[in-house]
């Protein structure tokens, strides 16, 4: 599965997890961004970015060109939302294709 953040833009289009969970994503070589957030949805229409029980913004830091698996702490805080978008820290250069780990 793919999403796509825009250039300029920082948030990507919509993924499904109706099939799976989220466990994880590949960065292409050239992302901008060096945090990697999440917006998320149980309707696809209305999304928000998603905290944790501490108030803080669920996260990764992030470095270009790579794989990254979550903990099990984030897939639990990703597992109940059907819908998700991915939020970077900086607006993208250029169309940034970024493949996530769903099974």
């Amino acid at each position: 599965m793919k999403v796509t953040i825009a250039n300029g833009q920082t948030v990507s289009g919509a993924a499904d997890l109706q099939s799976g969970h989220f466990l994880g994503f590949v960065l292409p070589s050239l992302f901008t961004g060096t945090t990697v957030g999440f917006q998320v949805s149980a309707d696809g229409t209305t999304y928000s970015t998603l905290y944790n029980p501490s108030n803080n913004a669920v996260s990764c830091t992030v470095t270009q060109a790579r794989a990254y698996a979550f903990t099990a702490d984030i897939i639990s805080e990703l597992s109940n939302w059907r819908w998700i978008k991915l939020i970077s820290g900086s607006a993208e250069g250029a169309d940034r294709e970024i493949r996530l780990w769903v099974r």
